[in-house]
């Protein structure tokens, strides 16, 4: 296999500057415009034929006025977008009547993400009363037969593979290693790509599949397909994980890294003949273009920024969301378009579960269950098991000796945190008012009270500045073992260990950002 050397490589490509560079665009609102946002993807006959007769206006090179009388679209769909995008169609005309001013460096990946944001914007739906507890989530997955399991890269963290975006996390060594980077994530933009791939293959083999092994979540999703209730699993890993269980109802929404297609010659081979090359971070040549061809890399086949989606992706959802009697969301933020808007595609009566370590805002979820995925996903199985022995059986679980954890209720968890303060509060008040004790021995004697860190919430104003406990911080609490116990609090919300949530350390603080003393939604 030809190659040459990540470091050595040098493209006489211009730098594509996009929104990347830090060059904020202003969204204004919308004008007026004939579209609807319903999800059929059939138009009227009417609508077509009126489409087809400004076809030749819209191509006039006179720019007269009958270009500027185009009309948007009848139900603008994301599949309709991300064919647009598969077709290579340049949707700038469109976003310059939107967007006056637009810059003419915004890159094709930043224009359709536009589109998206202004087209299909994400419309929250209500959580369904019937569905609140933990008991309810077990009842959902027990009596389910057609569950749509949605999952991210939070149910491989557990596998060893290396997330993006913590502190010491891919983006933040590409910052390091490579300044020159408009952000970490154009790693994966297309076009950036194409002018320097070196940051993808410096960083390709430690996501490379074949390292690791699946996690509790991925056998519990096979499970469930072994009991005939799994409808899909939409991935948005390009781990490739699920093949390991295996999982066969699978839809790998951004591609994986089982293939890889020249860029020059669309030569596409399997991703045994590029691996030793990807582990020794070598990009791999083309065999079939010559040596001197530039750009003649072989890039695995996973879905960048900027490209389109999988033909399967856009089929099987489009029947699966009428089918579906159950979303699990499993590990993702459901920030990324357009498979962040599968939630939003079903009706409005089917249950929604979160098991996640954040809460998704953006996202109404009927119950939420947050923390590290195999944490919560044990206490799931272990409880199912009680009803069908099965999930007794799924590998990597812990049986805790059939175990359950016990409930704390998040009032009385407060209580104990205020109990504690004001008792702490006490002891350094009689403390430093004892007479007897020489002043310059008092700063000695005083006991070091923990003081949380200021917090604030990025949704908060910069007025704000109530002090916030972590949930880690828990952990030594005589109510909390995140061993042996969870934190419900009610109506709709349970938290286990690993939850990325906040609680307020103060007794005069009347909120919390994320949990608020109120029992309200």
């Amino acid at each position: 296999m030809s190659s040459s050397s990540v470091i050595d490589f040098v493209s006489s490509s211009p730098i594509l500057h996009d929104e990347a560079s830090n060059k904020s665009i202003e969204i204004p609102d919308p004008p007026s415009l004939n579209v609807t946002h319903s999800s059929t993807t059939n138009t009227t006959t009417t609508t077509t034929n009126n489409n087809n007769n400004k076809s030749n206006s819209s191509h006039n090179p006179d720019g007269d006025s009958d270009s500027e009388d185009e009309t948007v679209p009848m139900n603008i769909t994301f599949h309709w977008l991300d064919e647009q995008m598969r077709a290579g169609v340049d949707l700038r005309p469109l976003l310059s009547r939107i967007l006056p001013g637009l810059p003419n460096d915004v890159s094709q990946s930043s224009l359709f993400q536009l589109l998206m944001d202004i087209f299909l914007p994400v419309q929250q739906r209500q959580p369904l009363e019937q569905y609140q507890t933990l008991d309810d989530a077990v009842e959902l997955i027990r009596k389910s037969k057609k569950i749509l399991v949605l999952t991210g890269a939070g149910i491989s963290v557990s596998c060893g593979i290396p997330d993006f975006r913590s502190r010491n996390g891919i983006y933040a060594r590409l910052r390091e290693e490579f300044p020159e980077l408009p952000n970490p994530q154009s790693m994966f933009d297309i076009e950036y790509f194409t002018h320097d791939p070196r940051p993808f293959f410096r960083f390709a083999k430690e996501i490379w599949p074949g390292q690791h092994e699946p996690s509790l979540a991925h056998y519990f999703i096979a499970e469930l397909e072994r009991r005939d209730q799994l409808l899909r699993n939409y991935t948005q890993n390009i781990d490739s994980l699920e093949h390991l269980c295996p999982i066969k109802r699978l839809i790998q929404c951004h591609g994986s890294f089982s293939t890889s297609t020249c860029r020059r010659c669309q030569n596409r081979v399997s991703s045994d003949e590029i691996k030793h090359e990807i582990l020794q971070q070598i990009m791999p040549h083309c065999t079939k273009c010559s040596k001197t061809v530039q750009n003649a890399i072989l890039k695995p086949d996973i879905v960048f920024f900027g490209e389109p989606l999988p033909e399967d992706f856009h089929k099987t959802i489009s029947v699966d969301k009428d089918k579906c009697d159950l979303l699990i969301v499993m590990g993702s933020s459901l920030k990324v378009k357009p498979v962040s808007l599968v939630s939003e595609l079903l009706p409005a009566h089917i249950p929604q579960i979160l098991v996640n370590r954040e809460r998704l805002p953006h996202k109404s979820f009927d119950i939420e269950l947050l923390g590290n995925c195999d944490v919560i996903i044990n206490e799931l199985c272990l409880r199912l098991a009680k009803y069908e022995p099965s999930f007794g059986d799924i590998k990597r679980l812990n049986h805790r000796n059939e175990q359950l954890m016990n409930e704390i209720l998040y009032d009385k968890i407060r209580i104990s945190m205020q109990q504690q303060k004001r008792k702490k509060q006490k002891v350094s008040y009689h403390t430093t008012n004892d007479t007897s004790v020489p002043k310059e021995r008092l700063s000695s004697l005083r006991p070091r009270i923990f003081k949380p860190p200021m917090i604030q919430s990025s949704s908060s104003s910069s007025s704000s500045s109530s002090r916030k406990r972590p949930f880690s911080s828990l952990k030594n609490s005589p109510l909390f073992n995140q061993n042996s116990s969870y934190i419900s609090y009610p109506p709709r919300r349970y938290l286990f260990a690993g939850a990325e949530i906040f609680f307020s350390s103060s007794d005069d603080d009347g909120s919390d950002d994320d949990l608020p003393r109120k029992h309200t939604e």
